[in-house]
């Protein structure tokens, strides 16, 4: 169920767009949510504590998923576009080819490291064990995660987020009956948890790869056909590679923040943990406007609809701001009651108000980071979007330990806002300037199309 995007009322395309996927990121962060939830209340605020100890270091291995099939997203995006759908199928084979060799080397990356990440990160010895064990099952998902985030990418490239929703929704509950299925009726623990997670996952990789083959025609080939196309896979890296860094730095330095929280003790941590659960599902909606924009403009780029990219990029923010002002509100009154949903112990649910606090006033400049770097990597213009993320990167792992000394943990909580902003304004700066037309794999000049680096 394709959907093209160059045609139509701007604000009609991108919410009913962004609002399936929306729903969906709601139901990705369930898979985290209730790890959370169910050890937090079943094993104990501790096992809580490791769970969220070692999401720093496995969402880093993610990270570079992420990136990689965002960059798959983009280059076929802006094809769809331009109608050539012998190019969408090339890019698709090329891309899949580097995601599954991506997904092999980072599990087995993931599983030789993990000790030695949460050792870097200064993980506190009573919830050691209880956090290895989670994150090297969690590792073992990896590929998983990139078969599903790769079929993701291609249908969202090609405008359709409702069956990508359909199929988390389903793999979502799976991973709440498994939850309580291996932690409490089983007693497994955190390592249940995790094996719930990856269970679920593999099905919902194994449901996007059966969706795209039997029911997208356009993208079906002959094993002669699989093979790497180099100009494809070379812009596939150039846009998905710096993206897939910026997100490792981000994750980096998010980890940088979990060493300098972990210093407080579990209680904490587990405060911690809460908080992040709470602003990743309430900001949603903010990631999902911007993956919208994002699409919407690589496929008026792929038509040549530059007006029409501009709007969409307006669009875009002002539900961006509307949609985070609203959510920050909300957290703001009913911070207490989220946060009590984790765990009872009110000195965890203190720290993570405090968390909430902070995060929530800042929510609409958060949107909009979302909003630029999205649009600018849809018009393959990636070096602004690294230098982007850098800023997130030095104020997370600069201020955090600087607020810390000056304020305790609660000045932790401050970087990443000052992060956020400096973020923003150089996307302002990069969007005003022009620049990013430069950088577009597919140009039109005088009605004519040009396929960049590739015959």
């Amino acid at each position: 169920m394709v959907n093209d995007m160059t045609v139509g009322r701007p604000v009609k395309v991108i919410t009913a767009f962004a609002v399936p996927m929306f729903i969906g990121s709601v139901f990705q962060q369930v898979y985290n949510m209730v790890d959370s939830i169910v050890v937090g209340n079943y094993v104990g605020a501790d096992a809580l504590a490791a769970v969220g100890a070692c999401s720093g270091a496995f969402n880093l291995l993610i990270a570079l998923i992420t990136g990689l099939t965002g960059g798959m997203s983009v280059v076929i995006a802006q094809y769809f576009g331009a109608k050539d759908y012998k190019m969408v199928k090339k890019t698709f084979l090329s891309a899949a080819i580097v995601i599954l060799a991506a997904g092999l080397l980072i599990t087995g990356a993931g599983i030789l490291l993990a000790r030695p990440l949460l050792t870097v990160l200064d993980t506190p010895e009573n919830i050691m064990e209880d956090a290895m064990v989670y994150l090297v099952i969690m590792v073992c998902g990896t590929l998983a995660n990139c078969l599903y985030n790769g079929m993701s990418a291609l249908l969202r490239a090609m405008g359709d987020s409702v069956i990508p929703l359909v199929i988390l929704i389903i793999a979502s509950f799976l991973n709440v009956v498994l939850d309580l299925l291996f932690v409490v009726g089983f007693g497994m623990g955190v390592g249940g948890a995790a094996g719930a997670t990856v269970l679920s996952q593999f099905l919902s990789a194994g449901a996007s790869i059966l969706y795209v083959f039997y029911k997208m025609p356009m993208l079906k080939f002959s094993w002669k056909e699989f093979r790497p196309e180099k100009a494809l896979v070379k812009e596939i890296i150039r846009i998905g590679f710096p993206a897939a860094l910026s997100s490792c730095g981000v994750s980096i330095s998010v980890m940088f923040m979990q060493r300098a929280i972990n210093a407080y003790g579990s209680t904490v941590v587990a405060g911690y943990t809460i908080g992040t659960r709470a602003e990743n599902i309430g900001f949603c909606l903010s990631y999902s406007i911007g993956l919208a924009v994002g699409t919407f403009c690589s496929q008026n780029i792929g038509a040549g609809k530059e007006d029409r990219v501009k709007k969409g990029m307006h669009t875009g923010y002002f539900i961006a701001i509307g949609y985070t002002v609203v959510v920050g509100i909300i957290f703001l009154l009913f911070t207490k009651n989220l946060a009590g949903i984790f765990t009872s112990d009110q000195a965890a649910i203190d720290v993570a108000i405090s968390y909430i606090y902070v995060e929530s006033f800042f929510a609409p400049v958060l949107g909009l980071v979302f909003v630029f770097q999205n649009f600018l990597r849809s018009a393959g213009d990636v070096a602004p979007t690294v230098w982007m993320s850098i800023m997130e990167i030095a104020a997370r792992s600069v201020l955090a330990f600087c607020f810390s000394w000056a304020f305790g943990y609660t000045g932790i909580w401050w970087a990443t806002p000052v992060g956020w902003t400096a973020s923003l304004l150089l996307g302002i700066y990069r969007y005003r300037s022009g620049k990013w037309k430069k950088r577009m794999i597919v140009r039109v000049n005088e009605g004519e199309k040009k396929f960049m680096g590739v015959d």
